[in-house]
C-alpha cells in the first residue's frame, strides 16, 4: 500500500513539473519571446522539438473552442471582444 502512495505522489510531481514547464513555453510563445530563447530555457537540443512541443496545445485553438461550448451552455451571457 506504502508503495502506491509513493508512486501516485511521484506522478503527481511529474505531472505538475510538466504543466508548469508547458504552461511557461507556451505564455512565452504567446508574448512573442523567440523560439531560440523558448528552447535555449527548456534545455532543447534544437528548435524542431521546442516547436513540436509548443505545436502540442494550441491555446488559441483551444480558448475558441472553450468560447464556443460556453456560448451554447449560457446563451444569455454577452460576449466579450
Amino acid at each position: 500500500m506504502i508503495y502506491c502512495a509513493i508512486i501516485a505522489f511521484f506522478l503527481c510531481f511529474v505531472f505538475i513539473f510538466y504543466i508548469s514547464r508547458h504552461s511557461w513555453a507556451t505564455t512565452a510563445k504567446d508574448e512573442g519571446v523567440a523560439i531560440s530563447v523558448i528552447s535555449e530555457s527548456l534545455g532543447h537540443t534544437s528548435e524542431k522539438v521546442t516547436h513540436v512541443y509548443l505545436a502540442s496545445f494550441d491555446n488559441n485553438a483551444m480558448s475558441k473552442a472553450n468560447k464556443k461550448v460556453i456560448a451554447t451552455i449560457h446563451p444569455n451571457k454577452k460576449k466579450k471582444p
